[in-house]
């Protein structure tokens, strides 16, 4: 069976995975930035900017080039 997500719990869960400090997902892929900026713009359309402030600390502290935390 396949279990389609709304946008919305996606992008919950990579808050909630940010919160506990793991910069990966369940397949233990580190999110990339695209998808950090998304989830950000995402937040920031919906006016949550307590959310930002979380995935913009891990956006300025992850290096994407290197793939290290700095």
């Amino acid at each position: 069976m396949i279990r389609l997500r709304s946008l919305d719990s996606k992008m919950n869960e990579i808050l909630e995975r940010l919160k506990q400090d793991k910069i990966y997902g369940y397949d233990l892929k580190p999110y990339t930035e695209k998808i950090l900026k998304t989830a950000l713009n995402f937040f920031e359309e919906k006016e949550e900017y307590e959310k930002c402030v979380i995935i913009l600390e891990k956006l300025n502290r992850f290096n994407h080039n290197n793939n290290y935390v700095k």
